[in-house]
């Protein structure tokens, strides 16, 4: 009997897992409050709408993602950018972590937010990643 209890448990865990999966991405009708990732390259949204752009990041190899660019104000605006570092139970130097950039759909039209992953302070270095998300605003 514990044995079907901790496999319907895994069943169930498994099943949550993959929705919530699914329940990100481009798709849908509104980008409210959704989260992207670099998968995610097309962004629909309605004017006042919220979303997260979500993207890994390691803070302690000196590389941060940033803005390339200036944003559109009257389509897109940057609200806020945070770095949440990864669990580190054994406390081991060199643990990534993720970066959300929360922005906010203006009004009507189209815009891109190009993101780059560099270290600010090498002016001269190319930036190891670069992602670019077409944002279509309703």
């Amino acid at each position: 009997m514990r044995r079907y209890v901790v496999m319907a448990a895994v069943v169930l865990a498994a099943v949550l897992s993959i929705s919530a999966v699914a329940g990100c991405g481009s798709s849908g009708t509104s980008a409210n409050g959704k989260t992207f990732t670099i998968k995610d390259t097309r962004i629909n949204a309605k004017v006042g709408d919220q979303f997260v752009i979500q993207l890994e990041s390691n803070a302690t190899t000196g590389f941060a993602w940033g803005i390339s660019g200036t944003l559109n104000p009257s389509v897109v605006t940057k609200v806020r950018s945070t770095y949440i570092a990864g669990p580190n139970p054994k406390n081991m130097s060199g643990v990534g972590g993720t970066e959300k950039w929360t922005f906010k759909a203006t009004g009507k039209g189209k815009g891109k937010i190009v993101m780059i992953y560099y270290r600010s302070f090498d002016k001269t270095a190319k930036p190891a990643q670069t992602v670019t998300f077409t944002v279509n605003v309703q």
